[in-house]
């Protein structure tokens, strides 16, 4: 998922303490990270049990309510992907 936030600081909290909510739809955990140049662009990796769950929850009232909690400006572009695997580099 990737997205706008007012403020990263702000937004994380919020984010952090709303782990319940996502592991409670499905979420297995997240890796954060935010743009160099603008702290407030994020993208989130998220890790799902499934794209069910993962597109159900995105579409929930609680995470658009958790969403807006945080500070999330607009509409976040989610893609729900499989893991293609890794490569050395």
């Amino acid at each position: 998922s990737r997205f706008k936030v007012r403020d990263y600081d702000a937004w994380r909290e919020v984010f952090v303490s709303k782990a319940d909510l996502r592991k409670e739809n499905g979420c297995n955990g997240t890796h954060i990270f935010f743009n160099v140049e603008d702290k407030n662009e994020v993208t989130i990796n998220f890790q799902w049990e499934s794209a069910e769950q993962a597109l159900a929850f995105f579409e929930s009232d609680a995470a658009r309510a958790a969403m807006q909690e945080a500070g999330v400006i607009g509409r976040p572009d989610h893609w729900i992907v499989e893991d293609g695997g890794r490569t050395a580099n």
